[in-house]
């Protein structure tokens, strides 16, 4: 671990900075630290790469926020390299958004909860397949995690949702019937109307079913995949 590197998680830390906080320019740091500017750059650099800081071009290093890419890019990288399968991404799925819908049901606002029944309305209306109705089921799942009140859900929902949204967009054909269209929608709907009633253990059952029909479709992609020979995996919608 460099000097630089060392210095500024030190830094942040016994400081207590807060997100945003901003950091020492690398001319700052270079002459406190007797290093050259390279040597913080690269420091820089390598924090930014974990989302601990913010860098640019022409602005103040900040520190870093909240932030879904970092755990967006070893989620990939983990999938890419077969040291996961879509499998335990989806299993990891399903614990965290069972335990948001119910955290969703106790923490919701008024205002959340009417969001979350407007995603469902607009899934109904935007019909199976297309980008319309993908938009409305990531923000099904995006403001039930805000509604959570714990803002690491939202961070894992965001990353665990864009390592799927392909698989997401594969898996469109098996609800293209009214039937099948019809229960993935209803199964958002009794989520959202647990969360409305603030009904915990309701809202954590029908988040339940809804992962239950995911890992049907699941199953049907990896069959799909071995007779066309491409990669499997699904996500709930």
């Amino acid at each position: 671990m460099s000097t630089a590197l060392r210095h500024l998680q030190t830094l942040i830390r016994d400081q207590a900075l807060p997100a945003g906080a901003p950091l020492p320019s690398e001319v700052q740091l270079s002459r406190e630290l007797g290093i050259s500017r390279g040597s913080v750059r690269e420091a820089y650099r390598a924090l930014a790469a974990t989302g601990a800081v913010e860098v640019g071009n022409g602005r103040v290093p900040r520190v870093g926020g909240l932030n879904a890419a970092p755990v967006t890019s070893m989620l990939e990288h983990v999938l890419d390299t077969r040291q996961v399968t879509p499998q335990h991404v989806l299993q990891l799925r399903r614990a965290i958004e069972i335990q948001a819908a119910s955290l969703a049901a106790m923490h919701r606002s008024a205002a959340q909860a009417a969001a979350l029944e407007g995603t469902v309305t607009g899934m109904e209306r935007s019909g199976p397949g297309g980008d319309a109705f993908v938009t409305h089921d990531l923000a099904f799942h995006e403001t039930l995690a805000q509604a959570s009140g714990n803002p690491l859900f939202a961070v894992l929902n965001r990353a665990l949702h864009r390592v799927f949204e392909s698989s997401i967009r594969r898996g469109q054909h098996h609800y293209a019937d009214p039937y099948h269209f019809g229960a993935l929608v209803e199964a958002h709907r009794k989520v959202a109307a647990a969360v409305r009633n603030q009904d915990a253990p309701g809202a954590a059952a029908a988040m339940r079913e809804h992962f239950a029909q995911a890992e049907l479709v699941a199953m049907l992609l990896e069959l799909d995949s071995g007779e066309t020979g491409e990669e499997g995996g699904a996500g709930p919608r």
